[in-house]
């Protein structure tokens, strides 16, 4: 085909979209002040313009009118943004970014599809017995697939896609297995008891199990019940972060369906995990409006039932902090000789502004503030992490050297993606800090 039929072709596509659509309505706000251009993470990485916020709206606008082809350059060009949203930060009128290059993002995976690992993966995030049994073999099989070096464990063989990177913990059952339906605190109380949920994520089900019991543990010394629904599936965060629109709203609506009867028994539902968290608070709307632009498909039933969901839904941090007796107990704990540094994962600082709360939990600890704590560690996404990896470890390198010179013992944050990443970038600089979630560090504070 050629180029002037391509072009006609997708001018034919775009007047499809109703105007301005999402890729428009932010270019047609932004006034080029460049305020959003020195904090973005993959511009501190090529120093490339087209790379830069200002940049993806202008070329995100010029393809939605029709006059730039979603070519390859373009296509690798939107997939080597990180979605840490520190523009929508920096941005005198918040401009969602994030989204624009959300919405682009399906489009590109609906004209070059989706790579076949990527399918098999969002695949499986539905299929949460077949994950079992996935992660479960993984832990059995650990002695013969894993080894360990300086702490952290690596594969014994080169795979395409992982290299030589860290790997995440494998365990025989995942927290869901080992914890679900009502648990009921043990803690006598004279008040009548409350009840919470837990969504755990599926970092903190599979892989970092002990974050999850850390919160029933807490949750049972405060006196709270908590109800942990076995059905709960993935966020869909992986699928949505690569443009896989289907499945992402798939597993949104599946949730909703599933969850929302649970809510009105139940004060709270409780996310561990900052990515898990913003997903269910920011991206579950902007996921089932691109599905809508994108696909012609109504969606109003699903984002009035989202509307609910919102209000009784926090990241586990905020809630303690701001509704329990949490700050109390921990000012009769011990003060631990640990030193710790602490680092905001984005969808926590940035999303969901929260981040003073975990620091004024972990009051008892020493903590040492490291040189830009609040910048994105570069896990960026399924994308970043398989297809662009010198980029991951670029931004990496520099969050390990971070972390070395802030000269604390733990590095703590609520993300189990960015734990995988800082992990990964401290075992190939030879940093000796270990990795522990807030919660992790508060039930060992608290003695529990």
């Amino acid at each position: 085909m050629s180029s002037q039929n391509e072009i006609t072709k997708l001018n034919q596509t775009t007047t499809q979209i109703k105007h301005p659509s999402i890729l428009e309505k932010s270019a047609l706000s932004c006034v080029k002040c460049a305020k959003c251009v020195p904090t973005c993470t993959i511009y501190g990485v090529n120093r490339d313009e087209i790379t830069s916020p200002r940049g993806y709206l202008d070329l995100a606008n010029a393809y939605a009118k029709g006059r730039l082809l979603l070519d390859k350059q373009l296509k690798d060009s939107i997939e080597s943004c990180f979605l840490c949203t520190s523009c929508v930060e920096q941005c005198p009128m918040h401009l969602p970014v994030d989204v624009v290059i959300q919405r682009t993002r399906v489009d590109i995976a609906k004209k070059y599809g989706i790579p076949l690992y990527k399918k098999i993966m969002f695949c499986l995030l539905g299929k949460r017995s077949v994950l079992n049994l996935v992660f479960s073999m993984g832990y059995y099989f650990n002695p013969c697939l894993f080894k360990t070096q300086n702490g952290f464990k690596k594969m014994r063989f080169k795979l395409p896609k992982i290299g030589d990177r860290t790997i995440m913990p494998f365990h025989a059952k995942s927290f869901l297995q080992s914890y679900n339906g009502l648990i009921e605190s043990k803690q006598n109380s004279s008040d009548k008891k409350r009840k919470v949920g837990v969504y755990i994520g599926c970092l903190s089900n599979y892989n970092y199990k002990n974050v999850g019991v850390s919160l029933l543990k807490i949750l049972d010394r405060l006196g709270i019940d908590t109800l942990v629904p076995k059905g709960q599936e993935c966020c869909g965060a992986p699928a949505f972060f690569s443009g896989d629109i289907c499945n992402t709203t798939k597993l949104i609506k599946k949730n909703l369906d599933y969850l929302l009867p649970l809510l009105d028994d139940l004060e709270a539902l409780l996310v561990p995990e900052a990515t898990c968290a913003a997903m269910l608070l920011h991206d579950w709307g902007n996921a089932l409006e691109i599905e809508s632009e994108a696909h012609g498909i109504d969606n109003s039933e699903y984002l009035e039932k989202l509307k609910i969901l919102e209000k009784k839904t926090y990241m586990a941090s905020k809630w303690l902090h701001d509704r329990t007796q949490l700050n109390e107990l921990l000012k009769d704990s011990k003060k631990e000789e640990r030193s710790i540094t602490y680092h905001d994962p984005c969808h926590a600082r940035k999303v969901l502004k929260i981040y003073q709360e975990p620091r004024k939990l972990l009051q008892n600890f020493k903590l040492k503030e490291m040189k830009d704590c609040n910048v994105c560690c570069g896990f960026g996404g399924v994308t970043i992490q398989s297809e662009k990896y010198d980029l991951a470890k670029s931004v990496g390198d520099k969050k390990a050297l971070n972390i070395k010179q802030s000269g604390a013992e733990i590095v703590s944050a609520e993300c189990g993606a960015c734990r995988m990443q800082i992990d990964d970038s401290m075992a190939r600089n030879n940093v000796g800090v270990s990795f522990k979630h807030p919660l992790e560090l508060i039930a060992e504070n608290l003695g529990l």
